[in-house]
């Protein structure tokens, strides 16, 4: 009963953000990410031509396999590209949330595995009052590595996961209220930084563990949006969903990826196999459950 009590309040407050919450630690955000160019200056011209993506929702963690097609136009060009981690604010400080760590981060650059580097960086970030001009540092994780992008395609495969967060709240059917549930997001804004719009993405979740397929929910962060789920045939002509045994499939082409297309994937699992904890926001425990899925030695994350 305490979890339906305290778990919707946080809930709440967390929805009306005040100037203040600059000086308070951000909700954790499970967030599942593109591609996103470190230096987007020297970036430029290279464009994200396709993107084939499987989310598998497990009780207390998803698994992220993803391909990614990077077009280049022009002649090559040797980039750092990286993933965002542990600490890592949106851009719009008022969702005042921070991604949780990724673990067993592992990347190939045309079918090649290729070291990638979990670096600390600084930034500064505002303070209260609003205004005053007053900033504090904060340390964040980016997942670094180096690319060689060739004129024409270069493929960039990752595969990573995350702890869930527990959710309790509207799921994206209107009166429908999910309790104990989990959520992640996939976080397309980060692919909006590559030249022009993405050419297609697919993106299939699926249910894994006890997780039911049918308690899967997907919206994004705007209310007014696109991708309508899970109604077939309801949604703009450039987007596909599709419901089936094991989950969701939501496909779309040439999207100028922002904020407001951000997706919300919220489930049910099986409350049997989430671990107990004293704590609602301890995620060691699943997070030496996650690990063991990737074959991942139990140690500091990232």
């Amino acid at each position: 009963m305490r979890l339906l009590i305290v778990w919707p309040l946080l809930l709440a407050l967390l929805a009306f953000p005040t100037p203040g919450l600059a000086d308070i630690a951000p909700s954790p955000l499970a967030g599942l990410s593109e591609p996103r160019p470190m230096d987007a200056k020297a970036a430029q011209g290279i464009s994200m031509k396709h993107e084939t993506v499987t989310i598998e929702l497990h009780d207390a963690y998803a698994l992220i396999d993803a391909t990614f097609t990077m077009a280049n136009p022009g002649p090559p060009k040797e980039l750092q590209v990286g993933f965002p981690g542990r600490n890592v604010r949106l851009d719009d400080l008022q969702e005042h949330a921070a991604h949780e760590p990724l673990e067993g981060f592992s990347v190939w650059v045309e079918g090649q595995a290729v070291p990638s580097e979990a670096r600390e960086v600084e930034r500064s970030i505002p303070t209260w009052p609003p205004g005053s001009g007053r900033t504090r540092t904060q340390r964040e994780t980016w997942h670094v590595f180096t690319t060689r992008f060739a004129q024409g395609d270069t493929k960039i495969r990752v595969r990573y996961g995350v702890v869930s967060s527990p959710y309790s709240g509207r799921s994206a059917h209107t009166g429908e209220q999910l309790i104990d549930g989990r959520r992640v997001w996939y976080i397309l804004e980060t692919g909006g930084l590559w030249a022009g719009p993405i050419g297609e993405i697919v993106v299939r979740i699926q249910a894994r563990g006890g997780v039911k397929p049918e308690s899967i929910r997907v919206r994004t962060q705007a209310r007014d949006t696109r991708w309508k789920v899970p109604k077939p045939g309801a949604a703009s002509p450039s987007l596909e969903t599709s419901r089936d045994k094991e989950g969701i499939t939501l496909r779309c082409k040439r999207l100028d990826a922002t904020r407001s297309d951000n997706l919300q994937i919220v489930y049910s699992p099986d409350p049997q196999r989430i671990p107990r904890t004293k704590f609602l926001l301890d995620t060691r425990p699943a997070t030496r459950l996650l690990r063991e899925a990737l074959g991942v030695q139990d140690g500091p994350p990232e």
